[in-house]
């Protein structure tokens, strides 16, 4: 069975899977970085008295999170503390710091790609292999970009972990509270059936189209923007 793969495309597999390391490591630093900078300017130093408020990847990274996102596709960075009592509006508060995160990823996405074309172009011009410098660099960006977008899509659903999760809670009723500590004791079990099932169904490939179609768009203004420039 080995033998029907050449050494080129184990080599290729191999390089695309160490390319996207430090586009996982990006989407994960810069989405703690993004929520510890809204919930300081909303009043809440709590994030940043952890060592929150920085681009260090150490800050942010679990581990243990990162090697399942390398290895299976799915995977998590530090849990972040809050206070939202230092909310003036508690409630909008949330709100944006739920939001503030995923937002943040789909939109620095859109910078990763700019500065990918460019690599991508010189790439092109000098008819580099995937082995080459050039085609490496863009290949980081454009990974990170595609993780970025793709995590920040993912934050938003409404899993109970998950700050699209917490955004809806957010404006539940009281009523609800039972209901929800309910589903929130089997959040665990709910989080990886819901994994397996974007795994081995269609399931991620409906909910993750629209993150795919809008890196897509980003992919096509970049490249209409910088592509004359080199003659392509």
């Amino acid at each position: 069975m080995l033998g029907s793969f050449s050494s080129e495309s184990i080599l290729l597999y191999v390089l695309s899977m160490a390319l996207s390391v430090p586009g996982i490591i990006f989407a994960f630093t810069f989405k703690g970085f993004a929520q510890a900078f809204v919930s300081k300017k909303l009043g809440d130093p709590t994030p940043e008295a952890q060592g929150r408020l920085t681009l260090n990847p150490l800050a942010h990274i679990d581990w243990f999170g990162l090697i399942c996102m390398i290895a299976f596709g799915f995977g998590w960075g530090k849990p972040m503390m809050t206070n939202s009592r230092y909310y003036k509006n508690v409630k909008r508060g949330k709100a944006i710091y739920c939001l503030s995160g995923p937002v943040a990823l789909i939109l620095v996405s859109f910078i990763l790609q700019g500065i990918s074309t460019p690599f991508n172009c010189i790439a092109l011009v000098k008819g580099e292999t995937a082995f080459g410098v050039f085609s490496i660099i863009a290949t980081i960006f454009n990974t990170a970009s595609l993780y970025s977008i793709v995590l920040g899509s993912f934050y938003l659903l409404p899993l109970p972990g998950l700050d699209g999760y917490n955004l809806i809670t957010t404006f539940t009723p009281a009523s609800f509270n039972q209901t929800l500590y309910k589903i929130e004791r089997y959040s665990t079990f709910i989080f990886l059936g819901f994994i397996l099932l974007m795994r081995f169904t269609v399931l991620g490939t409906i909910i993750f189209l629209p993150a795919y179609r809008l890196h897509d768009l980003y992919t096509s203004i970049w490249n209409l923007l910088i592509s004359p420039f080199f003659g392509l």
